[in-house]
């Protein structure tokens, strides 16, 4: 089968590949052949090639995504049978590929506007390091955590799962292997390996809260259920078992899960319906203190303050000033980017909407700041004699074509945004990291800001700074926090 490379939108590859779209009626007939478990089993058995994976993985020459494996769940869990029936050959699976590629650019092309579908495909396809985000989840509910909040987040976790944090995350790297799991029979047997006190109905605890059955698991909700629900439980018992058998079609989306999905999580759990939601507020100082923790642990050579308050109204600047000799850099940190809908449904009203709620802010709080530091206000004379070099929006969130398609959606605002680039933490974490690597900061801003400035950063990595090594040595010591006792 041929793939194709008609181009690239903002250094980004794009690459169209011949795919098999069935109609119900032959999608029933097709599946039905198979048997249910076989046929999951064998498709998630390619889940774990997308771990960590930065390349194109094939399958007998047809490339797949996390998407690609969640989709041919679906069509397993609408139409293969429990009957003892054909296990799929390689061939089979092959096919099964192709028609599961089928479904998704029959949901693509239900969109007429060819940006719309960039944000679709980007959402589908792209993913952070799921390791980075273990440590970083660990890091923002501990070390970055204020001491005043209220909220004490580990605490609430285990209130809403049942099991604490870092039981969760166990559980989630003991899910990387095979693609299915089973429940295990004696948790607490297990405690000495993972350091933690696991009870035994704990894994169980785990199982219920991040898995669902077939019927949610076919329904199209915002988000899928592969999304909010990334493990499938198959409500059967393999022959020669005592268990039912769950499935891991995509390792990437259960590590998000546990991670920003968590976020969500205690979002949703403090949303009463007024403007003010408690645990955004407390996470956004948190979100702030661990962004001031990566500048401070990578920009030694720089000088790193904080927001400034000036005025009688207490008015706040930029979130941190970076200089260095007579270059500063300022940097305003948000939580979100856009929501479920623009992400999922590619809806560019609902984004442009979003995008002002969030980034929109963030571009008058710099340029609110550039201007008191124009009209010389006092609190700001550290900064008289600077040449700001470049602005930054760090957001939580991760937001594709934040610096090309996003950015088009805010010019009616806010006109112009040459002299802002928006980057997310993941790609921050990796710019500290490549800077650290005797490249200059401040030049890498400047780079991109003349040469690619549309380009996110992580395909600013990929074109500028082939040969760099993404350590994100700060992330390391979060890790072996969690990491199982024995790997230690």
């Amino acid at each position: 089968m041929e793939i194709y490379n008609p181009g690239s939108f903002c250094g980004k590859n794009i690459l169209v590949t011949d795919t098999i779209k069935l109609s119900e009626s032959e999608c029933q007939s097709f599946f039905s052949q198979f048997n249910f478990l076989e046929l999951v089993r064998k498709i998630c058995s390619l889940s774990s090639n997308l771990f960590l994976s930065e390349k194109v993985e094939q399958f007998k020459d047809v490339p797949y995504t996390d998407r690609t494996l969640c989709e041919a769940v679906i069509l397993a869990a609408k139409y293969a049978r429990n009957e003892k029936l054909t296990t799929p050959t390689d061939d089979g699976l092959r096919l099964v590929l192709r028609i599961a590629s089928g479904e998704e650019e029959k949901n693509l092309l239900k969109h007429s506007d060819a940006l719309e579908m960039m944000t679709l495909v980007s959402y589908e396809q792209f993913r952070g390091s799921p390791m980075h985000m273990v440590s970083r989840a660990w890091c923002l509910f501990t070390d970055a955590w204020p001491s005043r909040n209220t909220i004490q987040p580990l605490t609430e976790i285990e209130s809403i799962v049942g099991i604490s944090y870092r039981s969760i995350l166990f559980f989630a790297m003991a899910a990387l292997k095979n693609g299915y799991l089973f429940p295990y029979e004696n948790p607490s047997e297990l405690s000495s390996f993972f350091g933690e006190n696991l009870q035994e109905d704990s894994h169980l605890k785990f199982l219920d809260y991040f898995s669902s059955k077939k019927a949610e698991w076919i329904n199209r909700t915002v988000p899928p259920a592969y999304i909010s629900k990334p493990i499938l439980n198959s409500e059967e018992i393999p022959v020669g078992k005592n268990r039912v058998v769950y499935f891991v079609p995509a390792v990437n989306y259960l590590y998000a899960r546990v991670t920003t999905g968590i976020y969500h999580d205690l979002s949703n759990h403090y949303n009463n319906g007024a403007k003010r939601n408690l645990f955004r507020e407390e996470f956004g100082y948190a979100f702030e203190n661990y962004v001031g923790m990566l500048l401070d642990y990578y920009l030694t050579s720089f000088e790193i303050s904080r927001e400034i308050v000036y005025g009688k109204r207490q008015n706040k600047t930029v979130d941190f000033f970076l200089k260095k000799d007579n270059e500063l850099v300022l940097v305003e940190v948000k939580q979100s980017g856009i929501f479920s809908n623009a992400k999922f449904l590619g809806d560019h009203r609902c984004a442009s909407n979003n995008l002002k709620n969030s980034v929109g802010k963030a571009i008058e709080q710099i340029r609110v700041t550039k201007n008191l530091m124009a009209n010389g206000l006092l609190e700001l004379s550290a900064y008289k004699n600077c040449n700001v070099v470049h602005s930054l929006v760090v957001l939580y969130d991760h937001l594709y074509n934040a610096n090309s398609i996003c950015k088009d959606l805010l010019k009616s605002e806010y006109g112009k945004l040459d002299d802002v680039s928006i980057i997310n933490i993941s790609e921050l974490e990796s710019f500290l990291d490549l800077q650290n690597q005797n490249q200059d900061f401040i030049e890498i801003l400047k780079n991109k800001a003349v040469n690619y400035p549309t380009y996110d950063f992580n395909e600013l990595w990929a074109h500028a700074y082939k040969d760099r090594i993404d350590n994100k040595t700060f992330l390391k010591k979060y890790y072996k926090q969690v990491e199982p006792t024995k790997k230690r």
